[in-house]
């Protein structure tokens, strides 16, 4: 079985200059849901100020005009209705409109990556490339000296201006957007992975979506390596048994590349963002597959690790819905706050 993660809040480093601020709304928008978000902070404290969850219609097609009056629709209602604390929102790119390659660029380009990532991946890139908006981050994963590792993620600019116009015809300020990898990683390091021996740490982070399960490797912020794999809880609700062996099948893969290229770093934690709700026969295969690794493997539910307020306006008790994402913007909002301080 797995353990449930406790929480290691480092609220005292990260929000000791907000003193009590709500934090701006985390918006998660993927493919099956509508996540929105809003931590606050009392001290040292964090604590859920409002959510809100809205599935997709069904009759509703992701990137459609009537998706995008739906989601924006659906994001006014919510702040008028939830309890949500002013208009400002952090978002990130849907993980289906976000292209993401592990590439290696000469030492000798560092002063030009946005160039220089982009020639590296453009062959692949299903729309064309002067038409890309790219966001690289430089790992350490053991290259030579010569070269750079680099994590790099593309977006269509026309998919990032209708997204940002969602939110400006719902009447919202964007603080700024980022990529579902960086703020996986900022929910996990700011409730799991912030023990001194997690410094170093390298950590297999698996979330769990409606229609993707998206991984990623870490030593706590620092993204090392990022996929998104197409097995999310429809589709092991449909046909558990091989979907879950396809999703454990493509956790592995990632694994081995990720230390095929790394120099000889291993992973050495699996956390499973997830609710505690997860799919027994799931939990079983990911314990098998953590066991023949020989690392721990834990869930890491968000939602529990953050103090949910009497009276607050929350469908965080939604069942099969995981909210690492949605928390991690509202957290990475933080950084926002602190720039304008």
């Amino acid at each position: 079985m797995l353990n449930i993660v406790p929480c290691e809040s480092i609220a005292k480093k990260m929000f000791g200059f907000l003193k009590n601020k709500t934090l701006p709304i985390g918006v998660d928008l993927g493919t099956g849901h509508l996540k929105m978000a809003q931590l606050g902070t009392e001290g040292d404290n964090v604590f859920l100020q409002a959510a809100a969850c809205e599935p997709r219609p069904a009759d509703i097609a992701p990137g459609t005009a009537q998706w995008q009056r739906w989601v924006s629709k659906a994001v006014k209602s919510a702040i008028s209705s939830k309890g949500f604390k002013g208009k400002s929102v952090m978002t990130a790119m849907p993980a289906d409109d976000v292209f993401i390659d592990q590439v290696r660029i000469a030492r000798s380009l560092a002063n030009s990556l946005d160039q220089a990532t982009l020639a590296k991946v453009q062959q692949k890139l299903p729309f064309d490339p002067a038409k890309a908006v790219v966001k690289y981050v430089v790992t350490e994963n053991g290259s030579s000296s010569d070269d750079l590792d680099v994590v790099v993620m593309v977006t269509e600019r026309e998919k990032v201006e209708r997204n940002l116009a969602i939110y400006e015809k719902a009447g919202l300020q964007v603080r700024g957007m980022t990529v579902w990898p960086l703020a996986i990683t900022t929910s996990y390091a700011q409730f799991f992975g912030r023990r001194e021996s997690d410094t170093d740490t390298t950590a297999l982070l698996l979330e769990m979506g409606a229609h993707h399960s998206n991984a990623v490797i870490c030593r706590q912020t620092d993204l090392l390596f990022a996929r998104s794999i197409p097995v999310g809880y429809k589709l092991l609700a449909e046909s558990g048994p091989s979907n879950a062996e396809t999703l454990i099948s493509e956790t592995n893969s990632c694994c081995r590349y990720f230390e095929s290229v790394s120099g000889g770093s291993r992973i050495e934690r699996l956390v499973v963002l997830a609710r505690e709700d997860i799919d027994q026969d799931l939990c079983h295969q990911i314990a098998d597959f953590a066991q023949k690794m020989q690392v721990s493997a834990q869930i890491g539910d968000v939602v529990q690790a953050v103090e949910t307020r009497p009276g607050a306006n929350s469908d965080i008790s939604m069942p099969q819905v995981d909210w690492a994402i949605a928390y991690g913007l509202s957290l990475s909002g933080a950084k926002q706050l602190q720039a304008v301080s």
